[in-house]
């Protein structure tokens, strides 16, 4: 596997990092499947897959981690996922979000299918918590952008559960606009709403045990991506895949989420 890292710089004076990943072996005849990723820890994370890169690999994120609680999110809001105020604590040029950053995501495909052959029929964009979300706005807004999603347990708390409101209101307009021909694999840990074995134990207070039971009950992960699911089935002809990962939490989900729902992906191309 080859491998090739560039910044792109942003007008505001940050930039979007991105890392391409190149599996070994001949082109195919149509050129790279591709699959695109939110975040440079996923994209690290899906390198090291034992079974190898099904295509090229493009990770991509902001170059402070961190920013990506605004990058990734609609503007006006803020890290919390409330409404911005005069006291938001992000800086004015984190204030544009998700719409910023969708076009900083078409620049990088394009400088990427400027440097390699591409499938046009297999391109994929996958994404993990706040990263799903921002999948599920491009999937919401210009649903034709890539042939497949792969949503790994998606933020949807966040914004009061903008993402469920979101695809309600958009479901109709998604059906007569285009599915992906790909389709969309949406995934969620089976300990994201409870407490995993390991937390059940002496190792933590009774305080903390449930302090993270109570925000994840709150948070309601696995009953939000079934609700998600259900809208989407809702789309005639959708091909989509939902599925709880036993034994996962919401850091380990995307071992089980983000490269198998690639896979899924393209063996039904």
């Amino acid at each position: 596997m080859t491998s090739l890292a560039f910044d792109l710089p942003q007008k505001d004076g940050r930039a979007c990092a991105v890392r391409v990943a190149v599996p070994p072996g001949l082109m195919p005849a149509d050129g790279w499947p591709v699959a695109y990723v939110l975040d440079l820890k996923q994209f690290e994370a899906m390198c090291a897959d034992p079974l190898g890169l099904p295509g090229l690999l493009v990770g991509l994120g902001p170059a402070v981690p961190e920013d990506r609680r605004w990058d990734y999110v609609p503007a006006a809001w803020g890290a919390s996922g409330r409404v911005a105020n005069g006291t938001d604590d992000a800086a004015p040029g984190l204030r544009s979000g998700a719409a910023r950053w969708l076009r900083i995501l078409d620049r990088v495909r394009a400088r990427v299918a400027g440097d390699w052959r591409l499938d046009p029929r297999r391109q994929v964009l996958c994404g993990h918590s706040l990263g799903a979300l921002f999948a599920l706005y491009v999937l919401t807004h210009r649903p034709r952008a890539f042939e497949g999603y792969v949503l790994s347990s998606p933020s949807v708390w966040w914004g009061d559960r903008y993402a469920a409101r979101l695809l309600r209101r958009r479901r109709a307009w998604l059906c007569a606009r285009g599915l992906p021909a790909l389709g969309m694999r949406l995934s969620v840990g089976e300990y994201e709403q409870g407490l995993a074995p390991e937390e059940r134990g002496a190792g933590l207070t009774d305080d903390e045990r449930a302090r993270r039971l109570g925000m994840r009950q709150a948070r309601a992960m696995v009953d939000g991506m079934r609700e998600l699911a259900g809208v989407l089935a809702a789309c005639p002809g959708l091909r989509l895949e939902s599925v709880v990962l036993p034994g996962r939490t919401h850091r380990t989900a995307p071992l089980d989420a983000l490269m198998p729902g690639w896979r899924w992906l393209l063996a039904g191309a």
